[in-house]
């Protein structure tokens, strides 16, 4: 592994909400399933890649392998990273009671992830990069970039927020916020004031300077995007 330089962000620190055992995740996995259809957005994101079976992709952060598990099941030869180690712990330990191929697993995230050049087909990540600053995301997408193969596929879901023609941050953060249930809210309060989503206009600049073309962008959700891009360049 490379040295990690002494300036680097910490991207292994805590963001969001921690987890100590994997009775709590597992709580986690099946609130999350209970608001969202998570088998139709990851069949979605499979039929936007449309890789062959044993194509080698990877999910960054991949919390409880949601999108992991179901690629496995698809045939497709998953690797799967996280910050968090009891998260990676419970991937392994579904894709077992599920009776999945193995995914291969590695405690890591955007910036310490050294794989080879070119190491895959296809990398998703959901709802993960906003943990870093915007001066990281830069450094995370090229680095995804790099260990794409050429013309590789990246799609990344999170929350960008979007400003409607006059509108103040404040109204956009108000909009994101009345969007969810009240049992989430809280939530979502949190992720403005702590976490590090962006606006659109950065986040697509940052996506191209790191060497990708997009594709598409959906909105599925309030302040929620998808980004479906292909590697063009070697930066």
């Amino acid at each position: 592994m490379n040295m990690i330089p002494d300036w680097q962000w910490n991207e292994i620190q805590q963001i969001g909400t921690d987890y100590s055992n994997l009775s709590q995740v597992e709580i986690y996995d099946n609130r999350m399933a209970s608001f969202r259809d998570v088998n139709a957005e990851n069949q979605e994101m499979l039929q936007m890649l449309g890789l062959a079976a044993g194509s080698a992709v990877l999910e960054i952060g991949c919390g409880t392998g949601r999108f992991a598990r179901y690629a496995a099941a698809a045939g497709l030869a998953v690797t799967a990273i996280d910050v968090s180690k009891i998260m990676l712990d419970y991937v392994v330990k579904k894709a077992k009671d599920e009776n999945l191929p193995p995914i291969t697993t590695r405690h890591s995230g955007f910036l310490t992830m050294d794989f080879p050049d070119a190491s895959f087909d296809a990398v998703v990540s959901g709802a993960a990069l906003h943990h870093l600053p915007d001066v990281w995301k830069l450094v995370a997408l090229r680095n995804i970039a790099r260990i794409l193969k050429p013309q590789g596929q990246f799609i990344l879901r999170d929350v960008v927020f979007s400003l409607k023609e006059n509108e103040q941050p404040k109204d956009c953060f108000d909009r994101f916020i009345a969007s969810f249930n009240e049992q989430v809210r809280p939530n979502a309060i949190g992720h403005i004031k702590t976490e590090y989503s962006t606006y659109d206009w950065i986040m697509e600049g940052l996506i191209k300077m790191a060497g990708f073309r997009i594709i598409s962008k959906t909105n599925p959700f309030e302040s929620f995007f998808v980004y479906h891009c292909i590697r063009i360049g070697d930066k």
